[in-house]
């Protein structure tokens, strides 16, 4: 999944869905606690692969069981309606800080879904084209060439 799409939440806490990643997601997808305060949505194929790496984590690692529990905790299966839309849980809104606005960003084989002022200022370090060129280092480093 590739893109950015701006939403805003309805009085009942619902969220259309851009059709370009409902379609990869299908009718019943999960939505996960991300990372950086996001919310991650994935396939109900992609969910599976995610899952079946975390339980096959190290359980004598506490950092690992805390995570784990942390992600399972705060994962919910969603069906969207006729209309694309899901309802976001209240937990979701309170802790991942999401309002009105909100922004869908395609990560490949998910998609993240943060509050607009979150991303905003994540967006931000963008413009620094410095920023940018740590960042290819970092990938470099790492063995990743582009």
């Amino acid at each position: 999944m590739y893109g950015k799409f701006c939403r805003q939440l309805d009085d009942k806490n619902r969220i259309v869905i851009p059709t370009k990643f409902l379609r990869d997601l299908g009718e019943e997808f999960y939505i996960t606690a991300g990372f950086d305060q996001a919310l991650v949505l994935r396939s109900e194929a992609e969910f599976e692969k995610f899952k079946a790496k975390l339980e096959a984590t190290n359980k004598l690692n506490k950092n690992m069981r805390e995570l784990t529990r942390y992600i399972f905790a705060n994962t919910e299966e969603v069906k969207s309606d006729r209309l694309g839309r899901i309802t976001l849980p209240k937990h979701f809104l309170d802790n991942f800080t999401i309002t009105k606005e909100i922004v869908f960003i395609g990560s490949g084989n998910y998609c993240e879904l943060f509050a607009k002022e979150i991303y905003d200022k994540k967006e931000a370090q963008f413009k620094d084209a410095k920023k940018i060129d740590e960042l290819a280092d970092e990938l470099f480093k790492n063995g990743i060439e582009l």
